[in-house]
């Protein structure tokens, strides 16, 4: 049988049409607290994933993506590429998440990782590296308003993010500084809606995209 892995793989490989490369303008941006913002970014495809730069009123950040069903889920920050994305998608048979993952330094390769509930807030983890390399570790989940504060414990090495639910997916971007966060962008033609949180906060800012 088809894990949901597998089949998250697939939906990133054919639905590559979406995600539109190229230059692009934030027509209507907001941050958490209302105020606007203006900008632009960049979105490049880099391997199974895609590289997503912005310059912007509210600052200049690099991102790395990962497209699934019409969606393209990032995770940014600062810092040359110390940031990522996780895209975990609920298994209800297994009760568990499985998810893929990549950094912006693994230049669009991708690796996979199961998380299962062991108590309130606290989860299992198995993974595999790109390379193929097992791992195993700790995940720490906390609600806070429409966010959610995670925390992995791998190898040894502790890492902090920043996610949101969408539809059966929860989504997660993480870094090792203070300036990280996780955009979602639904991508219909020429236009993208967007949604976004930033690393400690509890509520979501916007952004849509043109281009």
């Amino acid at each position: 049988m088809k894990t949901l892995v597998f089949i998250l793989f697939t939906l990133m490989l054919t639905e590559t049409t979406f995600a539109q490369t190229g230059a692009w303008k934030i027509e209507e941006g907001k941050l958490p607290n209302g105020k606007t913002y203006t900008g632009n970014l960049n979105i490049k495809a880099v391997g199974k994933a895609y590289d997503v730069d912005w310059v912007t009123s509210a600052g200049s950040y690099g991102g790395i993506g990962l497209l699934a069903d019409g969606k393209l889920f990032v995770g940014y920050g600062v810092g040359g590429g110390d940031y990522g994305i996780v895209v975990y998608k609920a298994n209800a048979a297994e009760k568990n998440f499985e998810g893929v993952w990549t950094t912006g330094k693994l230049n669009g390769t991708t690796g996979t990782e199961i998380v299962t509930k062991n108590s309130d807030g606290n989860f299992d983890v198995v993974g595999k590296n790109p390379n193929g390399a097992p791992y195993k570790g700790k995940l720490m989940l906390q609600k806070t308003g429409d966010t959610y504060q995670a925390q992995w414990n791998v190898g040894g090495a502790t890492y902090n993010g920043v996610g949101f639910l969408s539809g059966d997916y929860l989504i997660i971007g993480y870094g090792f500084g203070q300036a990280f966060g996780t955009v979602e962008y639904l991508i219909i033609g020429g236009k993208a809606r967007g949604r976004w949180a930033m690393g400690g906060g509890s509520s979501m800012g916007t952004e849509n995209i043109t281009r």
